[in-house]
């Protein structure tokens, strides 16, 4: 078993190795990248030596000073990368010390947080005890638990009743001849006809024995209407004997300074908050800079396209293309091994580009897995996973998970389904089931009113009756 506060340090552990992948095929892909421009410029100078070998003068003059220029506008393309990229990693140092001081802060509102939230859970407590002694609270709450109960039997004895008044109402409802009748109110007052329609209903009733079956599904009608009537009576008087209960409570709570203890611990509540959203907000400006950090580590910023389609298309130029034939057809050995080393060149380049492309692929993989949970760690915030009466019991199953997530063998909902399962509430001092607060569906004065399941169980004064199916409200008709 593990509190909330330390599996939240396994999410921000598990953030920061997907993290640290990112960054090493950045690297990577950087090294892969810089290959690549020098490949490029190690295939121009082959192809000047070429030319110096097997071209006239005058063309290989021209060829050399055509390749030297397009050397220089690279450099200067390429310098002005390394001028951006210094910036860009500027941006990112910035934002991480900035980061850095967001969970610093953090950490400290949160230890703020958790010493308001036990002096809130401590005075809670207090009142909790005193109130157990004090025999008008006690008398009040019995008053309340009773009417919560009787109103509770009273609604399910009505909700029984509309089910059968659906269930045995289906054969009247399915004769017509009856369900024209009852239509037109015969029988009753409010009935009226001139007497030819008057014979043929008299007809009508005795055909269907309309006599005999209208008081049965006017009481079928009645039943539940009554019984509804009654509910609400009921459930009027528990609102009132629950408010009664509220305001004692609440007297108390105020003459031992609770609602002070609670503003503050709301206060400090909302500072976390508003810094976890700080957080968030710099995560996201973090990752756009690491992501064009990332084109630019495997060259797919506008500069190093700029500069190989530069190359690129130098070479594939007609007195390039005539010197690389020239030289394929002749046996110098001096411009052979250029033309071997200029084939190896372009394996070597396909490889490459290869590599970095399988790195990206790797990589996207990587940032959507980082995205995911960190959206997992931030609705871990958002509810509160890591207060002091928060606690996970399979603290070594979730770990597990963690761990399959971070190898991409489940799922994002996977995991963060087991972080729901897992997670229980757990009272310290204050009962947050005590007086107002075991009662269903309403909102008691202590300030934790967990879930249902918290703690593995519910308080008393659950509204509950018997189930014998009597009618025990003691309002009978």
């Amino acid at each position: 078993m593990q509190s909330g506060s330390q599996i939240l340090l396994s999410i921000d552990k598990g953030i920061d190795v997907i993290h640290s992948q990112i960054q090493t095929i950045d690297q990577q892909n950087n090294t892969q990248s810089q290959k690549l421009v020098a490949l490029q410029t190690m295939q121009a100078e082959r192809y000047k030596r070429m030319a110096k070998i097997r071209l006239d003068n005058v063309l290989s003059g021209e060829l050399s000073l055509g390749l030297d220029r397009v050397s220089q506008r690279v450099d200067e393309i390429l310098k002005e990368r390394v001028k951006a990229i210094h910036m860009l990693q500027e941006q990112i140092k910035s934002t991480k010390v900035q980061m850095n001081d967001h969970h610093q802060q953090r950490a400290q509102l949160h230890a703020l947080t958790i010493q308001a939230t036990e002096r809130l859970d401590t005075a809670e407590a207090a009142t909790q005890n005193r109130l157990k002694g004090e025999p008008a609270y006690l008398a009040q709450l019995e008053k309340a638990e009773t009417a919560a109960r009787v109103a509770k039997h009273a609604d399910d004895k009505m909700q029984q009743a509309q089910s059968a008044r659906e269930q045995k109402g289906k054969p009247y409802e399915n004769e017509q001849l009856f369900m024209y009748l009852w239509q037109r109110s015969y029988g009753t007052s409010q009935y009226k006809a001139n007497p030819f329609i008057r014979f043929l209903d008299k007809w009508v009733a005795r055909l269907c024995d309309f006599d005999k079956a209208r008081p049965n599904y006017a009481m079928l009608l009645e039943i539940p209407k009554r019984l509804s009537e009654h509910a609400q009576r009921l459930l009027s008087a528990a609102d009132l004997a629950f408010a009664e209960l509220i305001a004692l409570e609440k007297k108390a709570a105020e003459e031992d300074g609770i609602p002070e203890l609670k503003k503050s611990m709301q206060q400090a509540q909302e500072k976390l908050d508003q810094c976890d959203h700080q957080i968030e907000d710099a995560e996201k400006h973090l990752q756009a800079l690491e992501m064009e950090q990332s084109a630019f580590s495997s060259g797919d910023d506008a500069p190093f396209k700029e500069a190989i389609k530069i190359l690129s298309s130098t070479f594939e130029q007609e007195p390039v293309q005539v010197l690389q034939d020239y030289a394929r057809a002749t046996t110098t050995t001096e411009d052979d091994l250029l033309v071997q080393e200029m084939d190896a060149t372009k394996v070597t380049t396909q490889q490459i580009q290869q590599s970095v492309t399988d790195n990206k692929r790797v990589q996207q993989r990587y940032l959507e897995r980082m995205r995911e949970l960190q959206d997992i760690r931030n609705r871990f915030k958002q509810q509160h996973f890591d207060s002091i009466h928060s606690e996970f019991i399979n603290s070594e199953g979730l770990a597990m998970q963690l761990n399959q997530f971070l190898q991409g063998m489940i799922s994002a909902s996977i995991l963060w389904s087991t972080i729901q399962r897992e997670q229980r509430y757990r009272k310290i001092e204050a009962n947050p089931g005590f007086g107002s607060g075991g009662f269903e569906q309403r909102q008691g004065t202590w300030h934790f009113p967990f879930p249902r399941n918290w703690g593995g169980g519910t308080s008393r004064g659950n509204g509950g009756g018997s189930s014998d199916g009597g009618f025990t409200t003691g309002g009978g008709f």
